[in-house]
């Protein structure tokens, strides 16, 4: 697939922005509970960590309108909720905003009381459901086969809380007793980097992947009728592309990948994404340049991350057009 730039910033700019306020979410529902001292009680950092939150969610989702050929029309994308994951992302991205903001006054008025422990269980809800609905629009495209497996949602969700805790932990640094996180944050790095690599395991191997004879339906070839008795089994192939010139479809979905790139591009999310920035969390030094350093190499891991899922995922149109398997 042609990776495009708006959407590939919308889902790391976005996802990073909701796993924050997810997060933000959690440590102060754990601060309501007693089980983190540091947050029992509201604080700048906390309020400043949901207001950068809320403006990476709603970057990422502007940017997102970039990708359509009429923004004018972005709103239709409210009006097939029951069978769109499209439709659902939007209307819970507006919902967690509306939420969300809410819930960020309340963090900078020090409202208390059952009603932030409310807002608060929404924004974790809400933040989830929403990279979840992200995920699925591509997890739903059954003729992709890198994209139709069960690591696409988790990559998303995992991603997302390891980006947002990045930040997190970038904006919290200096707050007394608030290293408690730093396992936590740890654990999600570790768990997204293991997400990941399951992720490119999947794709990486045959399973699920669709032959031509698939795509026309014949799976196992055809057998001409002269030799009904025979053993010989003709394969489908492909007598003519049907094109001497690029067209939509090929510049869409006919993009290749070389193979030293991906290697490049896989090392800069392990290295960018991952090594960098859980090092720094684990024994790096909590002044603000090193935060910048760590938070900047997380985002430009993920991008790099995000840009091979498209650059990897094959259509099955492909095969229309001399690709032998997706």
């Amino acid at each position: 697939m042609k990776p495009a730039l708006s959407v590939i910033f919308f889902t790391v700019a976005s996802g990073a922005g909701l796993g924050l306020l997810a997060l933000v979410a959690l440590v102060d529902l754990a601060g309501s509970l007693g089980l983190l001292r540091f947050a029992a009680e509201s604080t700048p950092e906390i309020t400043y960590a949901a207001a950068v939150g809320i403006a990476f969610a709603v970057a990422g989702l502007c940017a997102s309108t970039l990708h359509l050929a009429n923004p004018r029309n972005a709103w239709r994308a409210f009006s097939r909720f029951r069978t769109s994951w499209l439709s659902r992302e939007a209307v819970f991205a507006l919902a967690f905003v509306a939420v969300a903001a809410i819930y960020a006054a309340m963090l900078a008025t020090g409202t208390g009381g059952i009603a932030r422990t409310v807002f608060a269980i929404a924004v974790l809800v809400l933040a989830v459901i929403v990279l979840t609905c992200t995920a699925m629009i591509y997890a739903s495209l059954k003729p992709i086969r890198q994209w139709r497996t069960r690591w696409t949602p988790a990559v998303y969700l995992t991603l997302g809380l390891w980006s947002g805790a990045v930040l997190l932990w970038a904006l919290l640094r200096d707050v007394d007793g608030a290293d408690v996180l730093v396992p936590f944050v740890a654990a999600l790095g570790v768990i997204g980097m293991i997400v990941k690599a399951a992720y490119w395991r999947t794709i990486d191997g045959k399973t699920g992947s669709i032959t031509l004879e698939q795509a026309f339906g014949v799976d196992h070839g055809v057998r001409p009728p002269s030799r009904a008795g025979g053993a010989t089994v003709m394969r489908a192939r492909l007598l003519d592309a049907g094109h001497t010139h690029g067209t939509f479809l090929t510049d869409e979905f006919g993009f290749v990948l070389a193979r030293r790139h991906r290697r490049w591009l896989r090392s800069a999310f392990w290295i960018g994404g991952i090594a960098i920035p859980l090092a720094w969390i684990l024994f790096g030094r909590p002044d603000l340049g090193a935060a910048l350093i760590a938070n900047a190499a997380c985002l430009g891991g993920l991008l790099a991350e995000r840009w091979l899922f498209f650059a990897e995922a094959k259509h099955t149109v492909r095969l229309y057009h001399g690709e032998t398997a997706t």
